[in-house]
């Protein structure tokens, strides 16, 4: 397993007015765009409000906007914006929000046609455009639009087709798909012989306590390797899950489009007649196998944000991860029930259509401000670099750029590498990433699907038969896999068990000087 950090201190990109505002976007098909209600914004497309900049392409969700839930709590300031985008016919849907308690992990508004009786599309883009031309005609304040945002589809950074499971990758580099195809898998059935690391007792470790690694993906498919159960249980499993944390992020899921109904990655078909392995099915499950391979004795909190075909929506991101920082925070403040996590690993990302140069850091970005706020409470947040060989910044990732205190944990952002320490062809790359790690042609855990495959349950039943290996028979219960997915969990991975071999720092302090040189600790003993 091969890692290393650049060496250099992570940074946007320069200034350029001819760099390619359409590159590193995923290449998603209409039926998945469909499904999850979103566009491609594309620059020469895209409708501008007076003295507006072009925009980078990006992909989003047509009928919400994503709002600080200050906002959404404050009814004049919702009855200012219905003021503004009455010329348009449109309204924030107050009946939308009446039915869902008001808190801070809620961040997205629906937006529908008003009172107007001929046809209209309704596109968050053009409300964001709206109402920034009511700005300039004094109809609206800048300090309310500058607390909207659009809300991004975050795209899975596995290297597999995104609701198809087979042929071209998802989003591969212009022109590239082919190539891509031709030297490197997708995912492949595999089997192993060799035994997984022992993992001591919890007793047995410094501090008795395990650090903690926050997986937010596709959830958890049983496996006898990956020993699960809900963390209100308390008892000792390398996973643990949050079902009171699921059903919140569940009962905020639009009714429009697919939900998250629980932790477990549970439809492993996608949703054609032939049944095959949905595209991302099992994603989490093998981020959990490589944490299990280098890091055994940590432990693993899955919190499933993520479809099966790829897509997280960016408001259930945000709940995912405000509920960690809050449980951070109770742990601070002294309290000892507070069970807080000390790394978060996130395999997807999306482009952003402000460019930096415009928009320095994406000051108003929600998700920028919860990292940065994990940050501070010294929690490591290691994000994939994405798979579509662009220097364009993919984000979380990319927020690994932006200033940080020197009391802070770290934004790490992770490129892949080939099992011969070469960078992976498909990896992005660019000055603002901070580490590469092995990502192409991964084994590890994925979960056991006998009946992927109806061909291979009726060969069993017959008995022995000749065959080319099947590409849905997963009965063996391991997978290779590539793609900067599985880069960062590389890094999560060593970084947690670099907490337990080589901080001077226990485990079960949980003060913030503490925590901050433990894992500042920890990142210079692997290199960071």
């Amino acid at each position: 397993m091969k890692f290393f950090f650049t060496g250099e201190t992570p940074r946007l990109p320069e200034p350029n007015p001819r760099r390619d505002r359409t590159a590193g976007v995923p290449n998603l098909p209409a039926h998945i765009l469909d499904r999850h209600r979103a566009r491609v914004l594309r620059p020469g497309d895209a409708p501008l409000a007076p003295g507006a900049s072009t925009p980078g392409s990006t992909i989003y969700r047509y009928n919400r906007l994503m709002m600080c839930h200050k906002l959404l709590e404050n009814d004049a300031q919702l009855s200012e914006l219905d003021a503004a985008l009455a010329v348009q016919g449109m309204r924030i849907d107050r009946e939308h929000l009446a039915g869902k308690e008001r808190s801070a992990r809620m961040h997205r508004a629906k937006v529908t046609l008003g009172d107007r009786v001929t046809p209209a599309q309704v596109d968050a883009w053009t409300v964001m455009q709206t109402l920034r031309g009511a700005v300039d005609g004094g109809k609206c304040s800048q300090e309310l639009i500058s607390r909207l945002r659009l809300e991004h589809l975050l795209v899975g950074a596995a290297w597999t087709a995104v609701g198809d499971g087979h042929g071209s990758p998802s989003g591969g580099p212009y022109g590239g798909e082919r190539l891509a195809e031709l030297t490197y898998p997708g995912r492949t059935p595999v089997d192993l012989v060799l035994p997984l690391p022992q993992r001591r007792p919890v007793h047995a470790l410094p501090g008795k306590r395990r650090p903690v690694i926050a997986v937010l993906d596709t959830g958890i498919a049983p496996h006898p390797e990956l020993p699960v159960s809900d963390r209100q249980e308390d008892r000792d499993t390398f996973v643990t899950v949050d079902n009171a944390l699921q059903e919140a992020i569940s009962s905020d899921c639009d009714a429009e489009g697919p939900s998250i109904d629980g932790p477990w990655d549970n439809r492993f078909s996608d949703d054609s007649l032939l049944g095959r392995v949905a595209a991302y099915y099992g994603h989490g499950t093998f981020i959990a196998g490589i944490i299990r391979q280098l890091a055994p004795d940590a432990e693993v909190r899955s919190i499933r944000i993520m479809h099966n075909d790829g897509i997280a929506h960016e408001n259930e991101c945000l709940a995912a991860l405000t509920a960690l920082a809050e449980e951070a925070e109770r742990a601070r403040a002294g309290d000892e029930t507070a069970r807080p996590v000390d790394i978060v690993s996130l395999s997807w990302g999306y482009v952003d259509e402000d460019i930096p140069a415009e928009v320095p850091a994406h000051a108003h970005s929600a998700l920028r401000a919860l990292i940065e706020r994990l940050n501070g409470l010294g929690i490591a947040v290691v994000a994939a670099a994405g798979n579509f060989a662009s220097a364009r910044p993919f984000y979380p990732a990319a927020f690994a750029a932006g200033p940080r205190s020197s009391e802070a944990a770290p934004t790490i952002s992770v490129g892949a590498l080939n099992p011969n320490g070469t960078v992976a062809m498909f990896s992005n790359d660019g000055p603002w990433l901070s580490a590469f790690a092995t990502g192409a042609a991964m084994v590890s855990t994925y979960p056991f699907l006998v009946e992927g495959s109806e061909e291979t349950e009726q060969n069993f039943r017959q008995g022995r038969k000749r065959e080319s290996l099947d590409p849905d028979d997963f009965e063996s219960g391991y997978a290779l896999w590539s793609g900067t997915s599985f880069a960062g969990p590389v890094i999560a991975a060593k970084l947690a068990a670099a907490m337990l071999s080589e901080s001077p720092v226990d485990m079960a302090a949980q003060d913030a000087q503490s925590v901050a040189l433990r894992v500042q600790s920890a990142l210079k003993a692997i290199g960071g």
